[in-house]
């Protein structure tokens, strides 16, 4: 016959203590305690979380900010940095500009044969000019004799208009001369206006010359590139470079 062991009656013994106790322990009041305890530390949890989480969107808001301010103060930069990389361009070279008088086809030849006889009359002597500063200093000392040539070939082709040529700064689209694109901005030009100069315009680069009287075959001299690369620093002279991505980023500064 099977025998129970003392230590099963035990066991038994203490089980039904406890619940006989039960009653007692689960009594509505003892309930309502642990029912606090559990919502207060609930609520505590609930503290440190919410705590935790400001402290973190605090750090991000922190780290945002800082982000904003320096890619605000890297783009002024950079747009400053655009900005005087033109600037320098444009302190070492001049520009010619000329104006038909109106846009028929008639004054749009008329425009062309003037722009031909200015760079051959000063081609020839600004091509052993070295700096900016003798440039311009024979450009405005041939200025009279400039514009009576002009006159002459307005003249010559049947037309009364008045010519009017002067010496100053100008503002100039983004414009390709050969292989090189020179980004937007003022620039020293010598400007020659035909007639009401309402017509389309004609430019190129003067000193050092860039200017070509047949723009099928555009293709800039190894001289004029050497003096334009002489007088420009290496970064202006290769932002200059049309396949360069600091010639785009620079074009899309100044827009």
């Amino acid at each position: 016959m099977y025998r129970i062991s003392d230590k099963n009656k035990n066991t038994k013994k203490v089980r039904w203590v406890l619940l006989e106790q039960l009653p007692t322990i689960l009594s509505p009041k003892m309930l309502i305690l642990v029912f606090l305890y559990a919502m207060a530390f609930t609520l505590l949890l609930l503290g440190l979380r919410i705590l935790h989480f400001e402290t973190s969107l605090s750090g991000t808001m922190t780290t945002l900010t800082s982000t904003a301010d320096h890619a605000n103060t890297s783009v002024l930069y950079r747009q400053e940095s655009a900005e005087t990389i033109q600037q320098g361009i444009a302190s070492r070279v001049i520009r010619l500009h000329v104006i038909a008088n109106s846009d028929t086809a008639e004054d749009q030849a008329l425009k062309l044969k003037v722009r031909d006889s200015i760079i051959k009359n000063l081609q020839s002597s600004l091509s052993e000019t070295a700096s900016v500063r003798d440039a311009r200093r024979q450009i405005i000392t041939r200025i009279p004799k400039i514009q009576q040539k002009a006159q002459e070939t307005v003249a010559g082709a049947g037309y009364g208009y008045p010519v009017k040529v002067t010496l100053g700064n100008q503002y100039f689209p983004v414009k390709d001369y050969g292989d090189l694109r020179f980004p937007a901005g003022n620039y020293e030009a010598l400007c020659v206006r035909i007639g009401s100069a309402a017509g389309h315009n004609w430019w190129c680069v003067l000193f050092p010359s860039l200017c070509f009287v047949d723009e099928t075959h555009a293709v800039v001299p190894d001289d004029s590139k050497e003096k334009l690369q002489d007088s420009l620093s290496q970064e202006e002279y290769e932002s200059l470079e049309i396949h360069s991505a600091a010639c785009d980023w620079i074009t899309d500064k100044l827009r």
